[in-house]
């Protein structure tokens, strides 16, 4: 993935956390909005009590719904932007964090200056900036979240000063306890950065690693079974092992076929012939490893270890298929050689970053192969290992022993099992 399409990616997913968010504060305001008009309906003597001007008591309302509005203004756009998926305006992020920041200190302003008492200091209001503070890890950006705190504690600061300085505060305590408590705003503002900072990390590796998945995924989803898929992406495209059935098929004298053949007509036998050979391994939940020009090899895997069984079906259909064809498309006989063989196989992307392809060996692959080879000194279809024939013995009932023989390249001696 480009770093455009990372940081688009990422940008999406802010706007979807900024919906989230407005939300989140949306329900605070809405809850402390009806706990003052609840107050104010059933608890009268409470709140005359607290306030002693009827202003203090109007700014409240004001202010909440007016808070409310702008929040629902704000969901409302935010809710446009995801519809045109756009990332957030650099401008709104800062316009968010500044009302969210200094409105509840406006009320605090206003009811400190005609209450005329700076107890208003110690308000349940101050805590709403701890979600304030919390929530702004959500834009996934250190700056912002360290410019939420800094706003916070410095408008703070100011509201102390001016305080302590023009209102009675013999009640209070004393200012180095409410000077401490905007610098561990600060700090909050920090801290809430450097998990913005550690989060769009992992997101980003998270969505580079889904991505590479998706990718891998895309790639092979029409080639490979999803075993092997899943096996491909937990090994993250490198190499690993899996229990697998190799098949081997190679055309009887391709070259003598063609030889006479124009490139176009060689392509038009080739895709004539393989199309529906290739059904039949699909078809049998097999994968197509690699296609020369007069045969192919083909795998199976499966974790529900019957991989055996869709080899032999497959190929089962392939000499069915190809008897079929011999009689409505070919003005000669056509005779093929199969050999397989199952164990356990490596698999992975073979190559470098300029070009890949995946890929299996193994001996269960060397012996397949040698097998098929073999098919042509037996004057036969297909030979298989007696491995393999134990496995689906119960499907091929004619099989016959050909004893113990020494394939090329292999150590021991293997014995194979002649198929009609």
């Amino acid at each position: 993935m480009q770093l455009d399409e990372l940081e688009k990616c990422i940008d999406l997913e802010i706007v979807k956390t900024e919906k989230r968010r407005l939300e989140i504060f949306l329900g605070i305001l809405i809850i402390g909005l009806a706990l003052l008009v609840t107050n104010i309906l059933f608890f009268p003597t409470a709140i005359s009590d607290t306030f002693i001007d009827d202003r203090s008591i109007k700014l409240g309302i004001y202010t909440s719904a007016a808070f409310v509005v702008i929040l629902l203004i704000s969901r409302w756009m935010v809710g446009k932007i995801a519809d045109c998926e756009k990332p957030l305006p650099i401008w709104y992020k800062y316009y968010s964090v500044i009302s969210d920041s200094i409105v509840p200190f406006i009320w605090l302003f206003f009811i400190i200056k005609w209450e005329g008492n700076g107890i208003f200091l110690d308000s349940p209001l101050i805590f709403i900036f701890v979600p304030i503070i919390i929530v702004s890890a959500l834009y996934l950006n250190f700056w912002i979240s360290f410019l939420n705190g800094v706003l916070i504690a410095i408008t703070y600061i100011v509201i102390i000063y001016w305080t302590f300085e023009n209102y009675d505060t013999s009640s209070m305590l004393p200012s180095i306890v409410y000077y401490t408590k905007a610098i561990m705003f600060l700090l909050a503002g920090t801290c809430a950065g450097l998990v913005a900072k550690e989060i769009n990390k992992r997101l980003t590796v998270a969505i580079k690693s889904q991505e590479e998945r998706d990718q891998i995924e895309l790639l092979f989803s029409r080639q490979v079974s999803k075993e092997v898929v899943q096996a491909l992406t937990e090994a993250g495209g490198a190499s690993f092992k899996i229990k697998a059935s190799v098949l081997f098929l190679d055309i009887r004298d391709f070259t003598k076929r063609v030889q006479s053949l124009s490139p176009e007509e060689v392509n038009k036998f080739q895709n004539k012939f393989f199309g529906p050979i290739m059904d039949c391994i699909h078809d049998n939940q097999g994968m197509i490893n690699q296609i020369m020009g007069d045969g192919l090899m083909a795998s199976f895997a499966s974790q529900d270890g019957d991989t055996p069984e869709n080899a032999f079906k497959a190929a089962r259909d392939i000499l069915s298929k190809i008897s079929q064809m011999n009689k409505s498309d070919w003005n000669d006989e056509i005779k093929v050689g199969i050999g397989i063989h199952n164990g356990e196989i490596i698999a992975g992307n073979i190559g470098n970053s300029t070009r890949q392809q995946f890929s299996i060996s193994g001996v269960p692959v060397i012996t397949a192969a040698r097998l098929e080879q073999m098919t042509k000194d037996y004057q036969c279809s297909w030979l298989v290992s007696a491995n393999f024939y134990e496995e689906v013995k119960h499907l091929a009932k004619n099989g016959t022993s050909l004893g113990a023989v020494k394939l090329k390249g292999i150590d021991q001696e293997m014995e194979i099992i002649k198929l009609a």
